[in-house]
């Protein structure tokens, strides 16, 4: 994590950032407040340093190395279906595909039950009690 001060004219010596370190956490999908517990720093001071050494703002940053770590993971999990893993080869095709399991087609097709309430009674009859009722 070395944050070996880099010198500052005007009061104590700044640390320095490893911004290796702090892409593999953004890669990773840490937030903020976990990269600047790891590293060191205030969270103002990695907002204020990303804009002034990376020119771009820390929301910006984060977005870009969070969308390619995402992109490692899909290709990690495209890598292992291609060799064969079934399990990621149906979450793939479920995910990717709109494929879905048998069992999830047959109960999305089962009917939805209602209960018919007549009268003004204040908890619903059950059906025995309604055909009682009618006969």
């Amino acid at each position: 994590m070395g944050h070996a001060p880099t010198g500052n004219a005007q009061g104590r010596p700044q640390l320095s950032i490893d911004w290796a370190e702090v892409d593999k956490y953004l890669q990773a999908g840490c937030s903020g407040a976990q990269v600047v517990a790891v590293i060191g720093v205030s969270a103002d001071t990695l907002y204020r340093r990303c804009q002034a050494e990376r020119g771009a703002s820390f929301s910006a940053i984060l977005q870009e190395k969070r969308a390619k770590g995402d992109a490692f993971i899909r290709l990690k999990q495209f890598s292992l279906a291609m060799q064969g893993d079934k399990g990621l080869l149906i979450w793939l095709g479920k995910q990717r595909l709109g494929q879905k399991d048998r069992s999830e087609e047959i109960l999305n097709q089962i009917p939805s039950i209602h209960v018919i309430h007549y009268g003004n009674e204040s908890v619903p009859k059950t059906w025995a009690e309604q055909q009682r009722s009618l006969a």
